[in-house]
């Protein structure tokens, strides 16, 4: 589910919300911080649900190995 990035047009609060596509262009995510439904989405990324390996066999927060980042 994507991860969409929202700013409140009346107060201005910037906050995130994993909802459909369908739901973030329809007025239907209200702000957190006010109520209203007069939000701007721009798309952040997506959301994935890991349990315990972050793809390809790497444990979950693993970095590059030695002398890599973490």
């Amino acid at each position: 589910m994507p991860l969409f990035e929202f700013t409140c047009r009346k107060c201005g609060h910037a906050f995130e919300e994993l909802v459909t596509a369908s739901d973030a262009g329809s007025g239907k995510v209200p702000c957190p911080a006010c109520g209203s439904r007069q939000v701007e989405k721009g798309f952040s990324s997506f959301a994935t649900n890991v349990s315990g390996d972050a793809g390809g066999g790497l444990p979950a927060g693993g970095g590059c190995g030695r002398g890599g980042f973490t």
